[in-house]
């Protein structure tokens, strides 16, 4: 861990000195969290996997037969951006080019998209009934803007 990182003080370092030692650091956790999941947590999964089977009308299922293939996923605390204004700007970039997904930018704030769409299409479709606006304009009920149906077709 850097020394400004451990201090919390990066007050001796210019921004981007300040900046890459966070970001190394933080690059640092990834890998460890990474290699976690694999060598203890995919372990404890598979062995409390292996006896859930054996209870009847436990798991799905889908669960009650094992494979390789067993998709799941790890979520660990997101980091946060100095600057979130800027972040939330190349995310959006990222985005409409199409070199991130929706999956890949919650989980780097340490939330599932899935979960999260659903619970957004929620806020609108109750923000709609009650009339409120969604964005800088009022909608009406019923009027659905294209970012509203892109959430709701999601989460569905």
């Amino acid at each position: 861990m850097p020394f400004n990182v451990a201090a919390g003080n990066s007050s001796g370092y210019n921004y981007a000195s300040g900046r890459l030692d966070h970001q190394t650091y933080f690059k640092s956790i990834r890998v460890e969290q990474s290699q976690m999941a694999r060598t203890v947590l995919d372990r404890i999964l598979y062995a409390w996997l292996r006896e859930a089977i054996l209870i009847e009308g436990y798991l799905p299922n889908s669960l009650r037969t094992l494979d390789s293939s067993f998709e799941h996923q790890w979520f660990w605390d997101g980091h946060e951006h100095v600057d979130p204004a800027k972040e939330a700007n190349a995310q959006k970039i990222r985005l409409a080019n199409h070199t991130t997904t929706l999956a890949h930018e919650y989980a780097r704030q340490g939330r599932d998209w899935e979960a999260e769409l659903k619970q957004r299409a929620k806020e609108i479709s109750l923000m709609r009934e009650l009339g409120l606006a969604t964005d800088s304009t009022s909608l009406s009920p019923g009027e659905v803007t294209d970012d509203e149906d892109i959430a709701v077709e999601h989460a569905q």
